[in-house]
């Protein structure tokens, strides 16, 4: 990788991610970003201090990109079961439109990334951005079934978290692309269990204590 003059902390995201998506993940050192850029070493310490705190920061934007899409879809007017669906498949877009980002993000998952002793400011910004998805899952739970329970917001939770991660992780793993046909299945392995009926609400509900990392 060619060294050149980097400034903003997205240029060195950028290069971040073409290193540790590339091949090894533990080829990512702060060491080796500072080279790859041609920014100093102290210049890379003080942006990130850790490679923990760099590899968070990586998935932190990875998912923020993948949450910008998903609020574009959920506000283009599709509402109900066909809301789920355009959650669903905002995955393969992702794929589409930022492929190492989208590789950091599903090839792996969060715990086997970055370890948990990061910053106070990190694990605040990874709490915000578990609450801000539960919210999504309980919006589209009340949508279909007008129900925000824990046994609404998991059958959400397998329709956008579970089986788009499945089936793009395989396609990334395998270097295929997602393709029409990917999408297709996708959408008619949402809408197959969205016509499964739900289990009656359970007598306590805690909608925020479903764990699925996005």
């Amino acid at each position: 990788m060619s060294r050149q003059r980097l400034h903003t902390l997205d240029d060195l995201l950028d290069v971040a991610e073409q290193i540790v998506t590339s091949g090894d993940p533990s080829g990512l050192t702060l060491r080796s970003l500072a080279a790859a850029t041609g920014a100093s070493n102290g210049t890379i310490y003080h942006a990130f201090g850790s490679k923990d705190v760099l590899l968070a920061r990586l998935w932190l934007r990875s998912w923020c990109r993948l949450r910008d899409l998903m609020a574009e879809s959920m506000g283009e007017g599709a509402t109900g079961e066909d809301a789920v669906v355009a959650v669903a498949l905002t995955p393969v877009e992702f794929v589409r439109r930022f492929p190492a980002s989208a590789r950091l993000f599903f090839a792996q998952r969060r715990d086997q990334l970055f370890s948990a002793d990061l910053p106070p400011e990190i694990e605040t910004e990874l709490a915000a951005v578990q609450e801000k998805f539960v919210e999504v899952l309980i919006t589209l739970a009340r949508g279909v079934w007008d129900r925000g329970d824990r046994v609404a917001v998991e059958a959400i939770a397998v329709c956008v978290v579970d089986l788009p991660g499945g089936i793009l992780r395989r396609c990334i793993l395998e270097n295929r692309e997602a393709d029409e046909a990917t999408a297709a299945r996708l959408e008619a392995a949402v809408r197959a269990i969205l016509a499964v009926p739900l289990e009656p609400r359970p007598a306590k509900t805690s909608p925020t204590t479903t764990r699925r990392n996005p």
